[in-house]
């Protein structure tokens, strides 16, 4: 990894958690929280995995794919840049109804404009792009090891939330499905 690159890279993810954690507080209560078993061991598989990588250094897992160079870095850092910018945009338009749970809250509404109106998931689509930017940069086996983890734990977690938006917006949100992908524009 360049070392500018990783200062970036390392910058547009402090960026992503500090707005993340100033703006947690700003949120409307919750009515409705869910908790599934399901989507808890799939978080302990995530978390397994990242500390499988990180315990074991003299495995495969740290074998290099390929040599940085200039202009894998600056690809790398536009992807990142394009996906915070996502998240901050999807997070700033979801606003107070926002949760790092699956949850309903007091007056919730579904919001179908701003990235809402181009996939369902923004959030997690941003973060992806921020991964995938990530992991290329890094340029090693277990950073696709925990990209692909994390791709598992993000489908199950909306998975979960798009059960629960059925539940109290039944219609209007069988046909913001039907209209709008979940995670890719036009196709997935």
């Amino acid at each position: 990894m360049n070392n500018w690159t990783g200062i970036f890279i390392l910058s547009c993810w402090v960026v992503f958690f500090i707005y993340w954690v100033v703006n947690a507080a700003n949120v409307k209560q919750n009515i409705e929280k869910h908790i599934s078993l399901r989507y808890i061991f799939l978080l302990s598989l995530v978390v397994g995995a990242v500390f499988i990588t990180m315990l074991y250094e003299k495995t495969f897992l740290q074998n290099t794919l390929w040599k940085a160079s200039t202009r894998l870095g600056i690809v790398t850092d536009l992807l990142v840049s394009v996906g915070l910018s996502i998240t901050l945009w999807a997070r700033a338009t979801l606003g107070k109804n926002w949760s790092a749970h699956v949850t309903l809250k007091k007056g919730h509404k579904l919001i179908k404009h701003g990235p809402y109106a181009v996939v369902r998931h923004p959030i997690y689509s941003g973060m992806i792009i921020m991964s995938v930017g990530t992991a290329i940069n890094i340029g090693r086996v277990y950073a696709f090891v925990l990209l692909a983890a994390m791709l598992v734990g993000f489908i199950a977690k909306f998975r979960l939330e798009e059960e629960l938006m059925l539940k109290h917006f039944t219609k209007e949100y069988k046909l913001y499905k039907k209209r709008v992908k979940a995670l890719v524009p036009y196709i997935f």
